[in-house]
């Protein structure tokens, strides 16, 4: 397989620690996105959507990287990261779906209008927005992990491996989890993964 992604992109982070979770043998194909690399024809061949990660597995391509991990979790069915049963497997589409349409969004603005824009750009209303959108889903995970281990329940998925590539840039970004106990106690465990670690030090 291989991966084309920007390093620091929170979207190919969250393809490279699956794949170090399955232990995927795999090759990583960096894209700079800093110099235009997703717009060339090369690459637009590849994910027509001009965006990081995209995933090759022999004639198979796929792009959007929540739906690479549940394709993962499909063909490493051994590690059992995408649930078994219809409830199991829905429950943690909900909290990939949260993270794709809430939570990354909103980290997405706070980057932009914090770090990524030049001064003259930045729209602090956006970031205002932003973080009140935060609260309200970090409430949401903390009521979740206040009850359970990980978020769909008491094993370990790709519903805790989406949404730590999210909350991993919290430092940068001067998100403070601490009101949020359960949900920092969450994230220490994530980080204490090796295939975190891999991913993300």
């Amino acid at each position: 397989m291989k991966l084309y992604g920007f390093p620091f992109s929170p979207n190919t982070r969250r393809v490279l620690f699956m794949l170090h979770e399955v232990n995927a043998p795999h090759e990583f194909v960096p894209v700079d996105l800093t110099r235009g690399e997703h717009r060339t024809p090369e690459y637009l061949a590849l994910n027509p959507n001009g965006r990081v990660p995209c995933l090759v597995d022999q004639d198979f391509i796929l792009w959007e990287s929540n739906a690479i991990l549940q394709y993962l979790a499909d063909r490493f069915p051994e590690y059992r990261l995408g649930g078994e049963r219809p409830r199991e497997r829905a429950d943690i589409a909900c909290w990939l779906f949260l993270n794709a349409a809430h939570l990354g969004p909103a980290v997405a603005h706070i980057f932009a209008h914090t770090i990524r824009l030049p001064e003259e750009k930045r729209i602090p209303a956006l970031v205002e927005n932003a973080r009140a959108e935060l609260a309200r889903c970090f409430g949401v995970l903390e009521g979740k992990l206040s009850h359970t281990p990980w978020l769909a329940g008491t094993s370990f998925t790709i519903a805790d491996i989406s949404v730590a590539a999210t909350t991993s840039v919290a430092p940068m970004l001067n998100i403070d989890l601490s009101p949020y106990p359960s949900l920092a106690a969450w994230d220490r465990r994530m980080a204490d993964r090796p295939a975190y670690q891999k991913t993300f030090r």
